[in-house]
């Protein structure tokens, strides 16, 4: 799976996705797409735009359209169940929520809590149910699962706290997470030639100090760290389903010298290229 904008394509005619995943780690990314994520297990920590949790079991993370989201599991174990689905399904085809957006995008699992009324439960339920109706695709389940997902999204929205979108107001933010989504594409889409941080930052228009503080906000990881995770998970793709060679695989995918690839292979992947073949 790619970072920067990710355009999903779903399996059937339902343009919706369930699944389990266990230790997930995955580099910046965006999409129209509606993300909704539930930690069955363990912990996760987790950025959409500008804000970062660990996530604990029985948390809820909601990505809305456009919504910059990283996940990174590498100190701790989890098991997630995402629900990914166009939002055109809930009949927002240009995107959810419509004029509005969520003050924060995560909801604590707090069942004791005051006003509560058994909410976490039943959006822990849902969530279960559409893996369920996917997984086994029982007669009429593409009726059932539009269903629950209105629901899901109904009571995120009753329940989560909301802000109005003022498009004057809110124009510095949109145009920053604008700037950040061209970043992540420009590149993944150069990601082989030389691009240092300055090149990005100019690419941004903004000052090599503010880029860098910018990027890592967003990200949850430096520019050369998230560059090199590009370059190494797009050499791993080629070294396990090509027969290119070593060397032409590092200088394929923007490193200079076979040293160079080796060690940052290592760092990102905890084991050497070779080693893979």
């Amino acid at each position: 799976m790619r970072a920067f904008h990710e355009n999903r394509t779903y399996g059937s005619a339902l343009p919706c996705t369930a699944f389990i995943s266990h230790n997930i780690n995955f580099l910046a990314h965006w999409h129209n797409d509606l993300e909704i994520i539930y930690v069955v297990e363990g912990s996760v920590k987790m950025g959409i735009n500008s804000e970062t949790r660990i996530l604990q079991a029985g948390d809820l993370a909601v990505c809305s359209s456009g919504d910059i989201h990283y996940y990174d599991s590498k100190d701790n174990p989890s098991t997630l169940i995402f629900v990914i689905f166009n939002p055109s399904l809930i009949g927002f085809p240009a995107g959810w929520p419509l004029n509005m957006r969520l003050t924060s995008p995560f909801m604590e699992h707090r069942p004791d809590s005051p006003g509560d009324d058994g909410i976490s439960s039943r959006l822990a339920a849902i969530m279960q149910e559409l893996l369920q109706e996917y997984i086994r695709k029982l007669p009429h389940h593409e009726q059932l699962m539009t269903g629950l997902l209105h629901e899901l999204c109904g009571l995120i929205l009753r329940h989560m706290p909301l802000d109005t979108v003022n498009p004057h107001k809110d124009k510095r933010r949109i145009t920053t997470m604008k700037i950040m989504q061209e970043v992540l594409e420009y590149l993944d889409t150069n990601y082989m030639h030389p691009i240092t941080l300055a090149d990005a930052a100019h690419h941004a228009n903004m000052s090599l100090f503010y880029f860098s503080r910018f990027f890592k906000s967003i990200s949850g990881m430096s520019y050369i760290a998230y560059l090199s995770s590009i370059r190494v998970n797009q050499a791993e793709r080629l070294l396990l389903n090509t027969d290119k060679s070593i060397l032409d695989i590092a200088l394929e995918c923007g490193f200079s010298n076979i040293r160079t690839f080796n060690r940052v292979f290592k760092q990102v992947k905890q084991r050497t290229p070779s080693e893979l073949r």
